[in-house]
Protein backbone atom coordinates (compact mmCIF):
# COMPACT_ATOMS: atom_id res chain seq x y z
CA UNK A 1 0.00 0.00 0.00
CA UNK A 2 1.23 2.87 -0.84
CA UNK A 3 0.97 6.55 0.85
CA UNK A 4 -1.72 8.72 0.09
CA UNK A 5 -1.24 12.67 0.67
CA UNK A 6 -3.68 14.81 2.46
CA UNK A 7 -2.06 18.30 1.70
CA UNK A 8 0.63 19.31 -0.67
CA UNK A 9 2.76 16.77 -0.80
CA UNK A 10 2.24 14.29 -3.67
CA UNK A 11 0.94 10.63 -3.28
CA UNK A 12 3.53 7.71 -3.14
CA UNK A 13 2.83 6.16 -6.69
CA UNK A 14 3.49 2.49 -7.59
CA UNK A 15 6.67 0.91 -8.93
CA UNK A 16 6.39 0.43 -12.56
CA UNK A 17 8.82 -2.77 -13.02
CA UNK A 18 8.26 -4.43 -10.00
CA UNK A 19 6.32 -6.81 -12.34
CA UNK A 20 9.12 -8.06 -13.85
CA UNK A 21 10.44 -9.84 -10.17
CA UNK A 22 7.09 -11.70 -10.39
CA UNK A 23 7.44 -12.67 -14.14
CA UNK A 24 10.80 -14.05 -13.40
CA UNK A 25 10.54 -15.81 -10.32
CA UNK A 26 10.59 -19.48 -10.83
CA UNK A 27 8.25 -20.39 -7.61
CA UNK A 28 5.71 -18.15 -9.44
CA UNK A 29 6.23 -20.17 -13.22
CA UNK A 30 5.80 -23.27 -11.48
CA UNK A 31 2.60 -22.51 -10.10
CA UNK A 32 1.30 -21.47 -12.75
CA UNK A 33 1.88 -24.21 -14.88
CA UNK A 34 0.29 -26.44 -12.79
CA UNK A 35 -3.41 -25.00 -13.21
CA UNK A 36 -5.84 -25.93 -15.16
CA UNK A 37 -8.42 -23.96 -16.61
CA UNK A 38 -12.17 -25.30 -17.72
CA UNK A 39 -12.49 -26.35 -21.38
CA UNK A 40 -15.57 -26.28 -23.84
CA UNK A 41 -17.22 -29.18 -24.76
CA UNK A 42 -16.50 -30.59 -28.48
CA UNK A 43 -19.85 -30.22 -30.11
CA UNK A 44 -20.24 -33.80 -30.95
CA UNK A 45 -20.09 -34.49 -27.46
CA UNK A 46 -22.57 -32.25 -26.26
CA UNK A 47 -24.68 -32.92 -28.62
CA UNK A 48 -24.31 -36.53 -26.91
CA UNK A 49 -26.49 -35.32 -24.05
CA UNK A 50 -28.61 -32.86 -25.63
CA UNK A 51 -32.67 -34.48 -25.38
CA UNK A 52 -35.75 -32.79 -27.03
CA UNK A 53 -38.89 -31.26 -24.84
CA UNK A 54 -41.24 -33.46 -25.16
CA UNK A 55 -45.02 -32.37 -26.23
CA UNK A 56 -46.96 -32.30 -22.71
CA UNK A 57 -49.68 -31.30 -21.14
CA UNK A 58 -49.74 -28.19 -19.22
CA UNK A 59 -53.19 -27.46 -18.24
CA UNK A 60 -53.13 -28.49 -14.73
CA UNK A 61 -51.00 -25.63 -13.90
CA UNK A 62 -53.45 -22.57 -13.98
CA UNK A 63 -51.32 -19.84 -11.91
CA UNK A 64 -47.54 -18.55 -11.20
CA UNK A 65 -45.63 -17.07 -8.02
CA UNK A 66 -42.18 -15.98 -9.06
CA UNK A 67 -40.23 -14.65 -6.01
CA UNK A 68 -37.90 -12.01 -6.22
CA UNK A 69 -36.25 -9.20 -4.07
CA UNK A 70 -33.45 -6.92 -3.92
CA UNK A 71 -31.77 -4.93 -1.07
CA UNK A 72 -29.74 -1.64 -1.18
CA UNK A 73 -27.21 -0.13 1.51
CA UNK A 74 -26.48 3.18 2.60
CA UNK A 75 -24.57 5.70 4.28
CA UNK A 76 -26.33 7.31 7.37
CA UNK A 77 -22.88 8.84 8.38
CA UNK A 78 -19.95 8.77 5.91
CA UNK A 79 -17.74 11.28 8.05
CA UNK A 80 -16.45 9.68 11.48
CA UNK A 81 -17.88 7.72 12.83
CA UNK A 82 -19.25 5.94 9.38
CA UNK A 83 -22.99 4.44 9.82
CA UNK A 84 -25.06 2.50 7.57
CA UNK A 85 -27.79 0.21 6.76
CA UNK A 86 -29.71 -1.45 4.59
CA UNK A 87 -33.21 -1.76 3.46
CA UNK A 88 -34.63 -4.99 1.97
CA UNK A 89 -37.48 -5.50 0.08
CA UNK A 90 -39.10 -9.07 -1.38
CA UNK A 91 -41.90 -11.22 -1.71
CA UNK A 92 -43.66 -13.16 -4.06
CA UNK A 93 -46.03 -11.68 -7.61
CA UNK A 94 -49.18 -14.29 -8.39
CA UNK A 95 -50.29 -14.34 -11.57
CA UNK A 96 -52.98 -16.00 -13.29
CA UNK A 97 -51.59 -18.13 -16.79
CA UNK A 98 -54.81 -17.38 -18.42
CA UNK A 99 -54.58 -13.34 -17.66
CA UNK A 100 -51.29 -13.51 -19.37
CA UNK A 101 -52.19 -15.72 -22.21
CA UNK A 102 -55.41 -13.03 -22.64
CA UNK A 103 -53.09 -10.53 -23.86
CA UNK A 104 -51.42 -12.26 -27.18
CA UNK A 105 -55.17 -11.77 -28.17
CA UNK A 106 -55.90 -7.71 -27.52
CA UNK A 107 -55.10 -5.60 -30.08
CA UNK A 108 -54.07 -2.80 -27.01
CA UNK A 109 -53.06 -3.62 -23.59
CA UNK A 110 -54.97 -1.57 -21.09
CA UNK A 111 -53.56 -0.51 -17.63
CA UNK A 112 -56.34 -2.94 -15.83
CA UNK A 113 -54.75 -5.82 -17.86
CA UNK A 114 -51.49 -5.61 -17.01
CA UNK A 115 -52.61 -5.10 -12.89
CA UNK A 116 -54.17 -8.29 -13.33
CA UNK A 117 -50.18 -9.24 -13.66
CA UNK A 118 -49.13 -6.99 -10.30
CA UNK A 119 -50.57 -8.77 -7.73
CA UNK A 120 -47.10 -9.11 -5.22
CA UNK A 121 -47.13 -9.45 -1.54
CA UNK A 122 -44.04 -7.32 -0.27
CA UNK A 123 -41.96 -7.64 2.74
CA UNK A 124 -39.53 -5.19 4.14
CA UNK A 125 -36.61 -5.15 6.11
CA UNK A 126 -34.89 -2.60 7.91
CA UNK A 127 -31.24 -4.03 9.22
CA UNK A 128 -28.12 -1.73 10.77
CA UNK A 129 -25.09 -2.91 9.06
CA UNK A 130 -21.94 -0.35 10.59
CA UNK A 131 -22.37 2.03 13.34
CA UNK A 132 -26.03 1.83 14.50
CA UNK A 133 -27.88 0.29 17.52
CA UNK A 134 -31.18 -0.03 18.50
CA UNK A 135 -32.27 1.67 21.43
CA UNK A 136 -33.12 -1.23 23.38
CA UNK A 137 -30.16 -3.47 22.46
CA UNK A 138 -26.64 -3.54 23.81
CA UNK A 139 -24.98 -3.96 20.79
CA UNK A 140 -24.87 -4.24 16.83
CA UNK A 141 -25.20 -7.72 16.63
CA UNK A 142 -27.62 -7.84 19.09
CA UNK A 143 -29.59 -5.12 17.03
CA UNK A 144 -29.23 -7.44 13.88
CA UNK A 145 -30.32 -10.52 15.62
CA UNK A 146 -33.16 -9.10 17.10
CA UNK A 147 -34.41 -7.26 13.52
CA UNK A 148 -34.49 -10.54 11.89
CA UNK A 149 -36.62 -12.21 15.07
CA UNK A 150 -39.09 -9.12 15.07
CA UNK A 151 -39.31 -9.76 10.87
CA UNK A 152 -40.23 -12.92 11.88
CA UNK A 153 -42.78 -12.51 14.11
CA UNK A 154 -44.40 -9.76 12.96
CA UNK A 155 -48.21 -10.45 12.56
CA UNK A 156 -49.19 -9.91 8.47
CA UNK A 157 -52.07 -9.90 7.09
CA UNK A 158 -56.27 -10.39 7.97
CA UNK A 159 -55.21 -13.83 9.53
CA UNK A 160 -52.40 -12.21 11.50
CA UNK A 161 -49.81 -15.24 10.09
CA UNK A 162 -46.69 -15.01 11.22
CA UNK A 163 -43.54 -16.37 9.27
CA UNK A 164 -42.17 -17.98 12.49
CA UNK A 165 -44.85 -20.41 12.38
CA UNK A 166 -44.02 -21.79 8.81
CA UNK A 167 -39.95 -21.56 9.64
CA UNK A 168 -40.69 -23.76 12.76
CA UNK A 169 -42.82 -26.22 10.56
CA UNK A 170 -39.90 -26.08 7.89
CA UNK A 171 -37.09 -26.67 10.29
CA UNK A 172 -38.49 -29.12 12.23
CA UNK A 173 -39.78 -30.88 9.86
CA UNK A 174 -43.82 -31.03 10.65
CA UNK A 175 -44.52 -32.21 6.86
CA UNK A 176 -44.20 -35.40 8.11
CA UNK A 177 -47.06 -37.91 8.71
CA UNK A 178 -44.96 -39.27 12.09
CA UNK A 179 -42.94 -35.78 13.26
CA UNK A 180 -39.83 -36.74 15.25
CA UNK A 181 -40.58 -34.14 18.26
CA UNK A 182 -36.86 -35.11 19.51
CA UNK A 183 -35.50 -32.79 16.44
CA UNK A 184 -33.22 -30.22 17.56
CA UNK A 185 -31.79 -27.07 16.74
CA UNK A 186 -28.87 -25.34 18.07
CA UNK A 187 -27.13 -22.07 18.54
CA UNK A 188 -23.36 -23.62 19.33
CA UNK A 189 -22.73 -20.58 21.76
CA UNK A 190 -24.61 -18.00 23.38
CA UNK A 191 -24.62 -14.95 21.18
CA UNK A 192 -23.27 -12.56 24.04
CA UNK A 193 -20.19 -14.44 24.28
CA UNK A 194 -20.85 -15.78 28.15
CA UNK A 195 -18.98 -19.30 27.32
CA UNK A 196 -22.44 -21.34 27.20
CA UNK A 197 -22.88 -23.76 24.38
CA UNK A 198 -24.89 -25.02 23.24
CA UNK A 199 -28.65 -23.79 23.27
CA UNK A 200 -31.27 -25.79 22.17
CA UNK A 201 -34.70 -25.39 20.78
CA UNK A 202 -37.50 -28.29 19.92
CA UNK A 203 -40.80 -27.51 18.52
CA UNK A 204 -42.49 -27.47 21.42
CA UNK A 205 -40.02 -24.61 22.60
CA UNK A 206 -41.17 -20.76 22.74
CA UNK A 207 -38.92 -19.42 19.65
CA UNK A 208 -37.71 -16.76 22.64
CA UNK A 209 -35.53 -18.12 25.33
CA UNK A 210 -33.02 -16.86 28.19
CA UNK A 211 -29.68 -18.13 28.08
CA UNK A 212 -29.48 -20.46 31.43
CA UNK A 213 -25.43 -18.35 31.92
CA UNK A 214 -26.13 -15.10 31.31
CA UNK A 215 -30.06 -14.80 31.37
CA UNK A 216 -30.09 -13.07 27.76
CA UNK A 217 -32.48 -13.47 25.37
CA UNK A 218 -31.62 -16.00 22.62
CA UNK A 219 -34.27 -16.53 19.49
CA UNK A 220 -34.93 -19.53 17.45
CA UNK A 221 -33.62 -17.45 14.31
CA UNK A 222 -30.38 -17.38 15.84
CA UNK A 223 -29.64 -20.63 14.69
CA UNK A 224 -28.82 -18.92 11.06
CA UNK A 225 -25.83 -17.86 12.35
CA UNK A 226 -25.58 -14.39 11.20
CA UNK A 227 -24.47 -12.71 14.23
CA UNK A 228 -21.30 -14.80 13.53
CA UNK A 229 -20.44 -12.53 10.87
CA UNK A 230 -20.83 -9.10 12.40
CA UNK A 231 -18.32 -7.05 14.37
CA UNK A 232 -18.84 -4.57 16.19
CA UNK A 233 -16.15 -2.04 14.59
CA UNK A 234 -16.02 -3.04 10.96
CA UNK A 235 -19.80 -3.70 10.92
CA UNK A 236 -22.40 -6.61 9.21
CA UNK A 237 -22.63 -5.72 5.54
CA UNK A 238 -20.82 -9.42 4.91
CA UNK A 239 -24.22 -10.94 5.50
CA UNK A 240 -26.83 -8.72 3.29
CA UNK A 241 -26.71 -11.16 0.48
CA UNK A 242 -26.56 -14.02 2.82
CA UNK A 243 -30.27 -12.56 4.35
CA UNK A 244 -31.58 -12.07 0.72
CA UNK A 245 -31.29 -15.32 -0.98
CA UNK A 246 -32.46 -16.68 2.49
CA UNK A 247 -35.15 -14.71 3.48
CA UNK A 248 -36.76 -15.09 -0.74
CA UNK A 249 -36.52 -18.84 -0.23
CA UNK A 250 -37.25 -19.23 3.42
CA UNK A 251 -41.19 -16.74 2.23
CA UNK A 252 -40.82 -19.66 -0.56
CA UNK A 253 -41.31 -22.26 2.29
CA UNK A 254 -43.81 -19.84 3.68
CA UNK A 255 -46.06 -20.56 0.62
CA UNK A 256 -45.90 -23.58 0.42
CA UNK A 257 -46.67 -24.26 4.03
CA UNK A 258 -49.52 -22.06 3.46
CA UNK A 259 -50.66 -24.06 0.86
CA UNK A 260 -50.92 -27.42 2.56
CA UNK A 261 -52.68 -25.99 5.48
CA UNK A 262 -55.69 -24.39 3.32
CA UNK A 263 -55.56 -26.44 0.60
CA UNK A 264 -52.72 -29.10 -0.19
CA UNK A 265 -53.90 -29.91 -3.75
CA UNK A 266 -53.78 -27.04 -4.89
CA UNK A 267 -50.37 -26.77 -5.06
CA UNK A 268 -50.78 -29.16 -8.44
CA UNK A 269 -52.01 -25.92 -10.23
CA UNK A 270 -48.56 -23.45 -9.25
CA UNK A 271 -45.56 -23.11 -10.86
CA UNK A 272 -43.05 -21.51 -8.58
CA UNK A 273 -40.34 -19.73 -9.92
CA UNK A 274 -37.83 -17.71 -7.72
CA UNK A 275 -35.00 -15.64 -9.45
CA UNK A 276 -31.83 -17.70 -8.77
CA UNK A 277 -30.13 -21.09 -8.23
CA UNK A 278 -32.07 -23.39 -5.65
CA UNK A 279 -29.28 -23.29 -3.08
CA UNK A 280 -28.47 -21.37 0.10
CA UNK A 281 -24.63 -20.16 0.33
CA UNK A 282 -22.63 -19.38 3.43
CA UNK A 283 -23.79 -18.91 6.76
CA UNK A 284 -27.01 -20.13 5.92
CA UNK A 285 -26.12 -22.91 4.23
CA UNK A 286 -27.42 -25.92 6.28
CA UNK A 287 -30.55 -24.87 5.22
CA UNK A 288 -30.15 -26.61 2.37
CA UNK A 289 -31.03 -30.03 4.38
CA UNK A 290 -34.57 -29.45 5.77
CA UNK A 291 -35.08 -27.39 2.21
CA UNK A 292 -33.89 -30.66 0.52
CA UNK A 293 -36.29 -33.00 2.38
CA UNK A 294 -39.33 -31.07 2.05
CA UNK A 295 -39.02 -30.79 -1.80
CA UNK A 296 -38.11 -34.40 -2.20
CA UNK A 297 -41.08 -35.56 0.41
CA UNK A 298 -43.33 -33.56 -1.91
CA UNK A 299 -42.16 -35.15 -5.48
CA UNK A 300 -42.71 -38.08 -4.12
CA UNK A 301 -46.57 -37.15 -4.39
CA UNK A 302 -47.98 -37.83 -0.90
CA UNK A 303 -51.42 -37.51 -1.40
CA UNK A 304 -51.33 -39.55 -4.74
CA UNK A 305 -52.23 -38.03 -8.16
CA UNK A 306 -54.67 -36.08 -6.70
CA UNK A 307 -52.39 -35.01 -3.62
CA UNK A 308 -49.97 -31.97 -3.66
CA UNK A 309 -46.63 -31.83 -5.23
CA UNK A 310 -43.89 -29.25 -6.54
CA UNK A 311 -42.92 -27.52 -9.76
CA UNK A 312 -40.40 -25.46 -8.75
CA UNK A 313 -37.42 -23.79 -10.89
CA UNK A 314 -34.55 -21.48 -9.49
CA UNK A 315 -33.53 -19.10 -12.96
CA UNK A 316 -29.65 -17.60 -12.92
CA UNK A 317 -29.51 -14.73 -14.53
CA UNK A 318 -25.33 -14.36 -13.91
CA UNK A 319 -22.37 -16.38 -13.02
CA UNK A 320 -20.52 -18.91 -14.22
CA UNK A 321 -23.40 -21.40 -15.41
CA UNK A 322 -25.01 -18.96 -17.01
CA UNK A 323 -21.52 -17.50 -18.95
CA UNK A 324 -21.11 -21.06 -19.73
CA UNK A 325 -24.89 -21.35 -20.97
CA UNK A 326 -24.05 -18.29 -23.30
CA UNK A 327 -21.14 -19.90 -25.00
CA UNK A 328 -22.77 -23.20 -25.95
CA UNK A 329 -26.28 -21.44 -26.98
CA UNK A 330 -25.94 -21.76 -31.02
CA UNK A 331 -24.40 -25.33 -30.41
CA UNK A 332 -28.11 -26.83 -28.63
CA UNK A 333 -30.90 -26.83 -30.89
CA UNK A 334 -34.09 -25.29 -29.93
CA UNK A 335 -36.08 -26.96 -27.81
CA UNK A 336 -33.43 -29.02 -26.06
CA UNK A 337 -32.35 -29.43 -23.19
CA UNK A 338 -29.58 -31.96 -20.82
CA UNK A 339 -29.56 -31.85 -17.10
CA UNK A 340 -25.92 -30.94 -16.12
CA UNK A 341 -23.47 -33.70 -13.64
CA UNK A 342 -20.80 -33.18 -12.30
CA UNK A 343 -18.61 -34.71 -14.55
CA UNK A 344 -19.43 -31.49 -17.08
CA UNK A 345 -19.63 -29.04 -14.53
CA UNK A 346 -16.18 -29.85 -13.44
CA UNK A 347 -14.63 -30.30 -16.52
CA UNK A 348 -16.34 -27.39 -18.25
CA UNK A 349 -17.92 -24.90 -15.87
CA UNK A 350 -16.38 -24.91 -12.72
CA UNK A 351 -12.53 -26.34 -12.16
CA UNK A 352 -12.60 -29.65 -9.23
CA UNK A 353 -11.85 -33.37 -8.89
CA UNK A 354 -14.34 -35.90 -8.08
CA UNK A 355 -13.87 -35.89 -4.69
CA UNK A 356 -17.12 -33.95 -3.66
CA UNK A 357 -20.22 -33.57 -5.81
CA UNK A 358 -20.61 -30.01 -6.83
CA UNK A 359 -23.82 -27.93 -4.16
CA UNK A 360 -23.61 -31.47 -2.12
CA UNK A 361 -24.04 -29.29 0.61
CA UNK A 362 -25.42 -25.69 -0.61
CA UNK A 363 -28.39 -27.26 -3.88
CA UNK A 364 -31.75 -28.60 -3.53
CA UNK A 365 -31.91 -28.84 -7.18
CA UNK A 366 -30.25 -29.77 -10.61
CA UNK A 367 -28.81 -27.39 -13.14
CA UNK A 368 -30.63 -27.76 -16.38
CA UNK A 369 -29.60 -25.94 -19.77
CA UNK A 370 -32.45 -25.29 -22.03
CA UNK A 371 -33.18 -23.27 -25.01
CA UNK A 372 -36.21 -22.49 -25.84
CA UNK A 373 -38.36 -22.78 -29.05
CA UNK A 374 -37.60 -18.99 -30.23
CA UNK A 375 -34.11 -19.32 -29.26
CA UNK A 376 -33.44 -18.00 -25.82
CA UNK A 377 -31.26 -19.89 -23.52
CA UNK A 378 -31.74 -20.06 -20.05
CA UNK A 379 -30.01 -21.92 -16.75
CA UNK A 380 -32.47 -23.49 -14.20
CA UNK A 381 -32.62 -25.33 -11.33
CA UNK A 382 -34.96 -28.00 -10.83
CA UNK A 383 -35.23 -30.46 -7.76
CA UNK A 384 -35.26 -33.89 -7.91
CA UNK A 385 -36.64 -36.79 -6.44
CA UNK A 386 -33.00 -37.42 -4.98
CA UNK A 387 -29.73 -34.91 -5.32
CA UNK A 388 -27.30 -36.91 -7.79
CA UNK A 389 -23.94 -36.38 -8.43
CA UNK A 390 -25.29 -37.47 -12.68
CA UNK A 391 -28.61 -36.87 -12.71
CA UNK A 392 -31.11 -37.53 -15.54
CA UNK A 393 -34.23 -36.19 -16.89
CA UNK A 394 -36.15 -39.23 -15.25
CA UNK A 395 -34.96 -38.12 -11.61
CA UNK A 396 -36.51 -34.89 -11.83
CA UNK A 397 -40.89 -34.73 -12.24
CA UNK A 398 -42.20 -32.36 -14.03
CA UNK A 399 -38.89 -31.60 -16.01
CA UNK A 400 -40.70 -31.25 -19.36
CA UNK A 401 -43.98 -29.31 -18.16
CA UNK A 402 -41.70 -26.85 -15.94
CA UNK A 403 -39.56 -26.37 -19.29
CA UNK A 404 -42.54 -25.84 -22.00
CA UNK A 405 -43.71 -22.96 -19.27
CA UNK A 406 -40.77 -21.49 -18.91
CA UNK A 407 -40.37 -21.32 -23.03
CA UNK A 408 -43.79 -20.00 -22.84
CA UNK A 409 -43.40 -17.43 -20.06
CA UNK A 410 -40.27 -15.98 -22.02
CA UNK A 411 -40.20 -11.98 -21.68
CA UNK A 412 -38.80 -9.96 -24.93
CA UNK A 413 -37.78 -7.22 -23.10
CA UNK A 414 -34.74 -8.15 -21.87
CA UNK A 415 -32.33 -11.37 -22.85
CA UNK A 416 -33.14 -14.73 -21.56
CA UNK A 417 -36.46 -13.13 -19.81
CA UNK A 418 -39.40 -14.67 -18.64
CA UNK A 419 -42.19 -12.17 -17.65
CA UNK A 420 -42.91 -12.94 -13.94
CA UNK A 421 -39.46 -12.78 -13.13
CA UNK A 422 -39.13 -9.15 -14.83
CA UNK A 423 -42.55 -8.22 -13.13
CA UNK A 424 -41.44 -9.20 -9.63
CA UNK A 425 -37.66 -7.50 -10.22
CA UNK A 426 -39.66 -4.24 -11.31
CA UNK A 427 -41.85 -4.60 -8.30
CA UNK A 428 -39.41 -5.21 -5.55
CA UNK A 429 -35.83 -4.08 -6.92
CA UNK A 430 -34.21 -0.64 -5.68
CA UNK A 431 -32.55 1.17 -8.13
CA UNK A 432 -29.10 2.93 -7.50
CA UNK A 433 -30.67 6.54 -8.48
CA UNK A 434 -32.89 7.26 -7.76
CA UNK A 435 -34.25 4.61 -4.70
CA UNK A 436 -30.96 4.48 -3.08
CA UNK A 437 -30.49 8.29 -3.08
CA UNK A 438 -34.23 9.17 -1.58
CA UNK A 439 -33.27 5.90 0.97
CA UNK A 440 -29.92 7.34 2.30
CA UNK A 441 -31.91 10.98 2.57
CA UNK A 442 -34.88 9.42 4.80
CA UNK A 443 -32.60 7.20 6.74
CA UNK A 444 -30.43 10.41 7.67
CA UNK A 445 -33.40 12.71 8.57
CA UNK A 446 -34.65 9.47 10.67
CA UNK A 447 -32.18 8.13 12.10
CA UNK A 448 -30.72 10.68 15.17
CA UNK A 449 -27.29 10.42 16.63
Amino acid sequence: MGYSSKGRKPIERASKIAHVEIIKNPDVQAYIDQCILPSAPDPQSLAGLLTDLSEVDVSEVSAVIAIDGGYTETFVQEEYPSASIAFFTFGPLLFQLDDLRALDTKRFIAPEDLRKLKQIERYTLVLPTKGIRHGSQPSLAATIRRAVYDFFVKERGSESEQLITSLKWFLFRRWKRQPDDSLEERVEHCPYGCGQSPITFSYADPTLKDCPRCRQAVYLTDTFRLHERVDEEMGGSGIAAYVMTMLEQLVLVHLIYSILEMKPALLRNILIIKDGPLAFFGLVAPLYRPMRELVEYLLSQPGGPTGPTLRLAGLEKSGAFVEHAAAIQDRMRPGSFFVVGDGYIRKHIVPGDASSTYGQNTYYGQKVFFRAQEGAMYVATVPGLEYKSEPKASDLPHLHEILTLIGELRCSMYDNALVPVALANKLVSLSDFPSQRILTTFARQAVKP
